[in-house]
């Protein structure tokens, strides 16, 4: 059983949720206390952005337990949307803040980022709407 820390990334220009440390001891009930911990602080930001549909959404990592991010699904539309990144650090073995260099998806302008962030890569407010196949045209 390892406790991590988790620390959200932002939504629009804000940073709404504050870092929690969690057991993962059971994946899926980690899973469901970072969304019960961090839907009613994005509730408001998201409703504010007028994407009020987002907060209706669960928490997943990566296999390695180093990202996370918040995802919201319409099965039926066919639309997705992946949101508020977060980085897992084991308790006990957090970097001290000074040490910490964040870093950025490739279109970043930004000179203290890095443009080869595995946690932020591919992370935008508007999601993914998957493509739907191209209709055979007899």
């Amino acid at each position: 059983m390892t406790t991590y820390c988790i620390e959200f990334g932002k939504v629009g220009e804000t940073y709404p949720v504050p870092p929690i440390t969690l057991d993962h001891a059971d994946p899926n009930q980690f899973a469901r206390a970072v969304a019960a911990h961090a839907i009613p602080h994005l509730t408001p930001v998201l409703a504010a952005m007028g994407r009020p549909e987002l907060a209706d959404c669960f928490f997943r990592t990566d296999k390695e337990l180093t990202v996370g991010e918040f995802m919201w699904l319409d099965l039926a539309g066919g639309k997705g949307a992946r949101f508020c990144p977060a980085r897992l650090t084991p308790a006990g073995d957090e970097v001290q803040p000074a040490e910490v260099a964040h870093v950025v998806a490739d279109d970043s302008d930004d000179p203290e980022h890095v443009d080869d962030c595995p946690g932020c890569e591919a992370f935008a407010f508007v999601g993914h709407v998957a493509e739907r196949p191209a209709s055979p045209t007899p």
